[in-house]
């Protein structure tokens, strides 16, 4: 079994999502008050709005009240943001900087997230992103769309991303309807997870075929478990008993302990939601399945400035496997400061039994609650069983004006451990969105190059695929290393798509290298994870672009290594590769 090692003592989040550029130089700084990030000064993100929807415009900081824990703290900072429509000045995101002012943003950043099943619906989901895309953006506003196991680039470039929508409008249903063949009732649990089969894949890269949109692989994330993310006030408590009953329910629904095994798989199949064995088991494998690809747009967004939104469209909602699994993710994205908007475009479910009888769904319910603690504890808009267009109206709306507040934690110590916040607003009839919460460490020991790549490697590694967003050629041989023995690589990595940075004494090419090398028994016998600054002569720098950078690396073994996975990452374009190669 291979084994996955910390990265020089960088906590391992098993999250993987590349699709940005290098940012070369920071935005210009907005005219207001700024103040710094990390723990010594909590930073939240507000949004007013009343009844109507509209932003509140005119509060000010001595309307809002900031409660850490349960405990009011003193608001330090407060400035607001304000979008007006201009010309992009970048395409690119701005990384997150340790210790960097934070700023009130004049631009948006939204991923929108396609999950499985079809989504269009009754509440004509796709069709509203469409107009979302192409005429509720600012020109500034960067959008990029994620679906499956492929992504596209951040972009200002509004067109590139609807014309990926367009192509998915027509061909996702046939896509689905090939997962669901393969992957339905006990082969969604053994043959879950690796490589989908290449006319699937071949079906999936047409979608994303959109000339310059820097289609990426994307590796499912995961969130980190722990009882510091659950910290929730008694009321909250009691609606998650509430809603563990009602899965609970749903569960004996469709297990059906009334009837033997074999009558419930022998249920007719019907167009409506949770008929059956085979309903229940692909909709938990999808579930799991945007799960992951959720984990991974936080944890990629986690390291990048400005308003983050990540739009997440869905058919009927997700159901988990555990209760908590829900509150993770949204405590994962709060510390991020990503706002999760939730958009459900299946309507209603319904279930019929093999008697043609309407039956309850509580597992609808259930699937929608998450989707609901996704959106309330991290800031971002819930959408149920209505038109798709009227939850982006509020999205835009909301957006448009918000508060940035400050304060430092009565309680100083970084301890970890996940502290909630609740903002309050001394105005009537107005609804408050916000971040729920953060973990509570400093931001000053944070390495963006180590962390990123620290998430990009171990993703790549736990996966049984390769990847070719940076494609990868090596030759491996035995050698001698000091006294006992090892393997080296003779790596060339294609450099067309990396970004180098300028010095003073030619190109430099920032890269993180994992090489991990197994037995016939998949048993780790060697492994080598390491940051390279690789440094190209100008005179040299045209003729690596064409022919690729080579790299050399040397491996100690404990044993005779059968297969090589050697994975590489360049930080200046967040591409990575993999390539398995057997010795």
């Amino acid at each position: 079994m291979t084994t996955v090692r910390r990265l020089r003592g960088c906590t391992v989040v098993a999250a993987g999502f590349a699709a940005v550029s290098v940012v070369l130089a920071r935005q210009a700084p907005a005219p207001q008050t700024v103040f710094r990030s990390g723990t010594d000064l909590v930073p939240i993100d507000v949004h007013v709005v009343d009844r109507k929807g509209q932003p509140v415009t005119d509060l000010k900081a001595e309307d809002f009240t900031v409660l850490e824990n349960g405990v009011k703290q003193e608001i330090r900072q407060f400035a607001t943001e304000s979008l007006t429509a201009h010309a992009p000045t970048s395409d690119t995101p701005t990384r997150h900087i340790p210790g960097a002012p934070i700023e009130p943003q004049d631009r948006r950043l939204f991923l929108i997230l396609l999950g499985r099943g079809r989504l269009q619906g009754p509440s004509k989901g796709l069709d509203a992103l469409l107009t979302f895309v192409r005429t509720r953006l600012m020109p500034q506003d960067l959008v990029a769309v994620m679906a499956w196991n492929r992504a596209t680039d951040f972009t200002a470039n509004h067109e590139k991303v609807a014309a990926v929508i367009e192509r998915f409008i027509p061909r996702h249903p046939a896509i689905e309807t090939e997962l669901a063949a393969r992957y339905s009732g006990l082969a969604a649990l053994y043959l879950g997870g690796g490589r989908l089969p290449a006319n699937i894949q071949a079906m999936i890269d047409d979608v994303f075929n959109v000339p310059d949109a820097g289609t990426r692989t994307v590796l499912p994330g995961a969130v980190a478990a722990g009882a510091e993310a659950h910290a929730a006030d008694e009321a909250d408590q009691l609606r998650r008993k509430s809603e563990i009953e009602a899965g609970t329910a749903a569960f004996r629904q469709f297990n059906n302990s009334d009837r033997a095994l074999a009558d419930l798989m022998s249920l007719t199949p019907d167009t409506t939601f949770g008929t059956n064995f085979d309903d229940y088991i692909s909709l938990s494998r999808q579930s799991l399945q945007d799960y992951g690809n959720l984990a991974a747009g936080v944890e990629y967004l986690r390291f990048l400035q400005g308003e983050k939104h990540l739009i997440f469209v869905t058919e009927q909602g997700t159901y988990l496997p555990s209760a908590n699994d829900d509150r993770n993710l949204a405590a994962a994205a709060a510390d991020a400061r990503v706002a999760i908007d939730t958009l459900q475009t299946g309507g209603v479910a319904v279930s019929v039994d093999n008697h043609g009888q309407i039956m309850n769904t509580p597992i609808n319910g259930f699937a929608l609650s998450a989707l609901r603690t996704y959106s309330d504890r991290t800031g971002g808009q819930m959408s149920v069983s209505e038109r798709a267009i009227d939850a982006i109206d509020r999205i835009v709306n909301a957006t448009e004006f918000g508060y940035v507040l400050g304060y430092a934690p009565a309680k100083a110590a970084f301890d970890d451990k996940y502290r909630t916040i609740d903002v309050k607003v001394a105005r009537k009839n107005v609804t408050v969105f916000f971040r729920h919460g953060y973990f509570a460490r400093p931001d000053r020991d944070f390495d963006p190059r180590r962390a990123i790549a620290t998430t990009r490697l171990v993703a790549a590694a736990n996966q049984p695929i390769e990847i070719g967003d940076l494609r990868l050629a090596a030759k491996v041989t035995d050698v001698r290393i000091g006294l006992g023995r090892g393997v080296h690589l003779d790596v060339q990595v294609a450099a067309d798509h990396m970004v180098f940075a300028k010095t003073p004494t030619g190109a430099l090419a920032a890269l993180s290298v994992a090489v991990i090398c197994t037995d016939s028994y998949g048993t780790s016998v060697g492994e080598l994870w390491r940051e390279l600054d690789v440094t190209v002569p100008l005179a040299d720098f045209d003729q690596v672009r064409q022919t690729g950078l080579k790299v050399p690396l040397d491996v100690p073994v404990s044993g005779r290594p059968v297969n090589v996975k050697l994975i590489v990452y360049d930080y200046g374009s967040d591409r990575l590769g993999s390539k398995m190669i057997q010795h």
